[in-house]
């Protein structure tokens, strides 16, 4: 099972020389699977991040390596995990399948409000005009469902990953809460747990913890440092994301076994802050290695 990041900040896309080295795109993270030689992928979060897969998986797709065949599965629905599907480049083939799976919002599935962000005057094509075949699928809090084989033998197809899911509602993030997974490698029993989004709790958030637990790699929000969280220039708390501190609490009580990993950047930190954050949490825990996510980096467990 391989985890790569396509977009690691938050609020909104950031350009420019000083966010080179991180990356300046907004949520996106792959997860694939290469199980009976066939490649198996669940994208969490439809960030601008999303648009650089979607050329990825077209030219896997040209080159005979992948087949249209995708699960999206979304934490929640504001536009920093929503403003890359559009341009989402499988899209435009009517040979992709995507199952969008996520909270129901206000009595809409994820389908409608995507639908909603594409209507004209504000948008040129329509979401109803993709080429795609797109099923939308509520998931809800306790949910646990399976990615199985493609039916390509006399067989019954077997489930060889596991999806958990874990809803929280508002303060936790505004104003309908997230959708957090835990991703099980069955074969392997590796897991990931994703947990964005989330402003979490001094010491540690319970339920996060125990969704958590024994996983061997999170990730986990991390927009705000400390100095920034309990500033009273600028006010941050009730914004519905994390610290540091509040990171490494839950990744501790959790008993993540190998790799905690640093997610959903402030947009206003530069490369140069990030590497100075990252420097002192190196210095932080010999439970598990503490590492920030940047586009492009890829983990295998």
């Amino acid at each position: 099972m391989k985890i790569k990041f396509y977009g690691v900040r938050g609020s909104y896309p950031k350009t420019g020389m000083d966010t080179v080295r991180y990356g300046g795109n907004t949520s996106c993270v792959s997860i694939t699977k290469i199980h009976k030689d066939m490649l198996y992928r669940i994208i969490i979060d439809c960030g601008t991040g999303v648009i650089n897969l979607g050329k990825e998986i077209v030219k896997n797709y040209l080159d005979g390596k992948e087949k249209l065949n995708i699960t999206m599965l979304f934490t929640h629905l504001h536009p920093d995990h929503t403003q890359g599907f559009p341009f989402f480049a499988p899209n435009f083939f009517s040979s992709c399948n995507i199952r969008l799976m996520g909270m129901k919002c206000l009595k809409k599935h994820i389908g409608n409000v995507l639908e909603q962000e594409m209507l004209p005057p504000t948008f040129p094509i329509e979401y109803k005009d993709l080429k795609s075949t797109r099923k939308h699928y509520e998931l809800i809090d306790g949910q646990t469902f399976y990615i199985k084989e493609l039916q390509n033998t006399q067989y019954t197809p077997r489930d060889f990953l596991k999806i958990e899911v874990m809803q929280s509602y508002g303060p936790s993030h505004p104003q309908q809460g997230a959708t957090y997974y835990k991703v099980t490698d069955l074969e392997t029993k590796k897991s990931v747990a994703c947990i964005w989004d989330i402003e979490s709790h001094p010491g540690g958030d319970q339920r996060i913890i125990k969704f958590a637990k024994d996983c061997d790699i999170m990730i986990h929000d991390t927009q705000y440092t400390e100095e920034e969280y309990n500033s009273d220039k600028i006010i941050v708390q009730g914004f519905g994301h994390s610290t540091y501190d509040m990171a490494i609490k839950n990744a501790q009580k959790a008993g993540i076994k190998k790799q905690l990993i640093g997610f959903h950047f402030n947009p206003n930190h530069t490369d140069d802050d990030l590497d100075i954050i990252q420097k002192k949490l190196w210095k932080r825990n010999d439970q598990f290695t503490i590492n920030l996510a940047n586009e492009d980096m890829e983990i295998e467990i």
